[in-house]
């Protein structure tokens, strides 16, 4: 499984340096898990959430954004690499507004998994 993933980052990595020589990328539009979620389960009834401590300590400002890590996500660095901003902003996210997205948003919300068995360990008994 980790050979896996570090073939896949090393790919993305060489078609980011061939992107970013050859071609102009207006914006970047994520769709997925909990490791793109910068934020948009904060702004739903859900448990799965990262907008507490330690999320956050090492992302720009210190604080927690809702993405499930410490600092940025993948997403954040590709979209740097094409020369858009830093980071990509959640869909969901009240602070941004549609001219926020011209230039790349994210759709992605923790818990979406294509694994039928990510949404059953979730599911509670009513």
């Amino acid at each position: 499984m980790g050979n896996f993933h570090i073939s896949w980052l090393l790919l993305a990595q060489c078609l980011l340096l061939v992107t970013r020589i050859t071609a102009k990328v207006p914006a970047v539009v994520v769709f997925g898990d909990s490791s793109v979620d910068a934020g948009n389960n904060n702004q739903i009834p859900t448990i799965l959430r990262s907008n507490f401590e330690p999320y956050g300590r090492d992302f720009s400002g210190g604080k927690p954004t809702g993405r499930f890590s410490n600092g940025r996500v993948p997403t954040d660095f590709v979209s740097q690499a094409l020369g858009l901003k830093p980071f990509v902003p959640a869909y969901l996210d009240p602070s941004y507004n549609i001219s926020d997205f011209a230039i790349g948003v994210t759709f992605a919300s923790a818990g979406t998994g294509y694994d039928t068995a990510t949404s059953d360990v979730l599911l509670v008994n009513t």
